[in-house]
């Protein structure tokens, strides 16, 4: 990569989304221009109001289950201040500019994005559709990181639905954004089997392990101008929030959301300094 090329990073900071950035960051620190935290849900709603909407369109499970990991995370980096488990901490111990928004969308967002001068955007979990304008400031346009092998399994949450489908194989794709969702040119696409009795926590994880190693090879060919391969439309599949059914499905598979163990070996040690974060890359 060539760090006089700029990159700016739109994300909503969780701890998986950091596991597929912080190897960029640390390696290319210069190139990063700015990180949008967004910390609106998908309709640009926070806190109780967002809880409630997302309530109201998913199974109690999996609306526990993402409660919960937003909490373990937060509560354990507030009583241990070395840990680092979220992008913002990590961006503001490099010193990466960073701005937080509700909405990706907004005028003042826009602004800010523009004034970066990013020639790459790249995407990281952002929750939000990112509008036209946004997607072209770049001269290289736009990427963004899909948990799936498109054109399969668009959309929401595809490490639940691949484990509630039962599919034997998934993976990881880095692919040009455009106006509908997950359905850009492909730029780089890795396979990953999917274990028996695998938690969507630990597929997840693995995912995201392998997002870390794939994302600058992706932004390498963004930089190339590689026009990466189309997708086939008549494979293209979207899932938006599942309902209990699916829930129910996914336990009949053989599978479930989180294994205490899972939480427990990312958590330890506790006192994951930043320090120690940097020397693992």
């Amino acid at each position: 990569m060539n760090d006089r090329n700029g990159l700016l990073v739109i994300t909503n900071g969780n701890y998986f989304a950091l596991k597929i950035v912080e190897r960029l960051f640390t390696r290319h620190t210069q190139s990063v221009r700015g990180i949008l935290l967004i910390t609106g849900d998908y309709r640009a709603h926070r806190g109780l109001r967002s809880l409630w909407e997302v309530s109201r369109r998913t199974a109690f499970p999996y609306t526990l289950y993402k409660v919960f990991i937003h909490l373990v995370f937060r509560i354990t980096e507030s009583v241990f201040p070395d840990s680092c488990y979220s992008i913002e901490r990590y961006a503001r111990s490099l010193q990466i500019p960073l701005k937080r928004a509700v909405s990706v969308n907004s005028p003042d967002s826009v602004k800010w994005i523009t004034a970066r001068k990013p020639d790459l955007i790249v995407s990281v979990s952002c929750p939000q559709k990112i509008k036209p304008e946004i997607l072209s400031i770049g001269r290289f346009g736009a990427i963004n990181v899909h948990s799936s092998l498109l054109p399969s399994y668009a959309g929401l949450a595809p490490y639940f639905w691949v484990l509630s489908y039962g599919e034997a194989i998934t993976g990881i794709t880095f692919h040009y954004m455009t106006s509908r969702f997950d359905s850009g040119d492909v730029l780089v696409q890795k396979p990953v089997r999917v274990v028996p009795r695998e938690s969507a926590f630990g597929l997840f994880s693995r995912l995201a392990e392998l997002g870390r190693e794939t994302l600058v090879e992706a932004i390498d060919l963004a930089f190339l101008r590689s026009s990466g391969i189309k997708q086939d439309p008549s494979r293209y599949s979207y899932y938006s929030n599942p309902r209990y059914s699916d829930y129910r499905r996914l336990r009949m598979k053989g599978h479930c959301l989180l294994r205490l163990k899972e939480i427990i070996s990312v958590l330890k040690p506790l006192h994951r300094t930043l320090q120690d974060g940097h020397q693992d890359l």
